[in-house]
């Protein structure tokens, strides 16, 4: 997998989220996390970030951390656990949104938070 893959992939998800189709997100979780970012749970987070700042307009500096949190090259190929960062431009707002890869590129996690909050967990 390639940086441009998992800007891909990290864009994808928060399209996903955004137009509702947990379906196909729930596909690209390690199915432990799917048992636990449930659709009741993602739809409802991104409902109230909705609410704060409109709807999402686009994925802005979109790219890739390595686990030790140093940056990936553009076109660097990649192997082990990722992040994948964006901020997310709403109507009336931003967020920050993360999600985290697992070594076959599951996602074993997503974040999205005030674009000001402190250490994150990934």
């Amino acid at each position: 997998m390639t940086t441009e893959d998992v800007v891909e992939l990290t864009e994808r998800v928060f399209r996903l989220v955004d137009s509702g189709d947990y379906d196909t997100l729930c596909g690209l979780m390690a199915e432990e996390t799917a048992a636990v970012l449930t659709r009741d749970v993602v739809l409802g987070i991104w409902a109230r970030a909705v609410a704060d700042t409109g709807n999402l307009v686009g994925c802005r500096q979109t790219g890739v951390q390595l686990p030790d949190g140093t940056p990936a090259e553009v076109g660097e190929t990649l192997l082990g656990s990722l992040v994948g960062h964006t901020v997310l431009e709403c109507e009336a707002g931003r967020w920050l949104g993360r999600v985290a890869l697992d070594p076959e590129h599951r996602v074993v996690g997503m974040l999205v938070v005030p674009p000001d909050h402190g250490k994150l967990p990934f």
